[in-house]
């Protein structure tokens, strides 16, 4: 398990079941879920939030978080596992690019996200 970053399952507890004194079971079945395997699996850390797991975890907390909240929580947990689990060696065997610093594009969507590139380089 990564130091780093705590499995999003725990998110599920922290902000869903234990604020709406919710069981797994209770969860589960407002997600739609006629057992409380996939829900106690998530919080356990046994299954991963797919994007559509985000959508119903948003539907349920009436939008207070978004689907790309729960979608972030999962890549953060997935790059901190992949991070750890990357040799130096493996990753020094890879060169920069000389043209890494000069990207940029016309399209929003493409601005947005290099944004939020820009953003994420500098909270590490």
């Amino acid at each position: 398990m990564s130091k780093s970053a705590s499995h999003p399952g725990a998110l599920v507890d922290a902000l869903v079941l234990q604020p709406g004194a919710c069981s797994q079971s209770q969860l589960a079945r407002m997600l739609g879920f006629n057992q409380p395997q996939p829900v106690n699996e998530l919080v356990k850390g046994k299954r991963n939030i797919t994007p559509k797991m985000a959508l119903l975890l948003e539907r349920v907390t009436d939008g207070a978080l978004p689907a790309e909240f729960w979608l972030l929580a999962q890549m953060r947990w997935d790059v901190a596992q992949a991070r750890e689990g990357l040799s130096p060696s493996r990753l020094n065997l890879v060169q920069p690019l000389d043209a890494a610093d000069e990207l940029g594009a016309d399209d929003p969507a493409i601005v947005g996200l290099l944004q939020m590139a820009e953003e994420f380089r500098a909270s590490r």
